[in-house]
């Protein structure tokens, strides 16, 4: 009420015009706008510091910390709502604006009184035509940053997902020594296990590695062809699914 009081003291020459309080309130909503364009301007500068997808050389930011990435999806999608708001707000008093242009035209009495305020309803207008530009461009770089966001989280979790293919990788290394050891011991375990019967107690030392390394041979011989043949198998199925989308 103190803002209306005053702005009807300061334009105190139209006071009795019968759309000067409809004037000054479309006045006010604009100032309001210009507020909250502000802090989405400052909220949009500091989103655009942490993405690195600006033109600005110097500004300052209220975070001195980089924020988080999923802080920055938050806060871009926020900022993306926020400007679908100031769009609406701006379209409001620019439908104001229409009907008292179009009161004021109809309005022959007082016309010097008359002309006076079409100018300032005609600078309101202005106002509103600049007000729906910065809207239109906060909505550009609002879309530019969540796609830059977007950007950041899956370039993160590509680093993720090659981390934990390369860990993935080392097990899988990890194991395939293993088998190869267990390839090298388990046929002489399973000749000593069978050497030590009853039955068959009493062979000289060297039949035991006539017998196991021709097995051991063998069995690694196995194990190496199964190995080729698999990852052969695996390479023909990759190409013929290649083949396939590309046809």
């Amino acid at each position: 009420m103190e803002d209306i009081k005053r702005r009807i003291l300061y334009y105190k020459g139209f006071i009795g015009h019968e759309l000067l309080l409809r004037t000054i309130i479309t006045e006010m909503s604009l100032c309001i706008s210009d507020k909250s364009f502000s802090m989405i301007r400052q909220e949009m500068v500091d989103i655009e510091h942490n993405t690195g997808q600006h033109m600005w050389d110097k500004y300052k930011t209220t975070h001195e910390q980089p924020r988080p990435d999923m802080e920055l999806s938050r806060v871009a999608h926020s900022l993306r709502i926020q400007v679908a708001v100031m769009r609406r707000r701006v379209e409001a008093p620019s439908i104001w604006i229409e009907l008292l242009l179009e009161s004021l035209t109809h309005d022959q009495g007082n016309s010097a009184n008359n002309k006076l305020m079409i100018s300032w309803v005609r600078n309101l207008e202005t106002k509103v035509k600049m007000a729906k530009a910065d809207v239109e461009f906060l909505a550009m770089r609002a879309e530019n940053q969540v796609g830059a966001v977007y950007s950041r989280l899956a370039q993160r979790d590509n680093v993720t997902t090659q981390k934990i293919s390369e860990a993935t990788n080392r097990d899988s290394s990890a194991m395939k020594s293993l088998a190869v050891l267990g390839a090298l011991f388990l046929p002489g375990t399973f000749v000593a296990a069978l050497f030590s019967l009853d039955s068959i107690t009493g062979q000289p030392f060297w039949v035991y590695w006539v017998v196991t390394i021709p097995l051991t041979l063998l069995v690694l011989g196995v194990w190496i062809f199964w190995t080729h043949w698999r990852s052969k198998s695996v390479k023909q199925q990759e190409r013929a699914l290649d083949r396939k989308y590309v046809a």
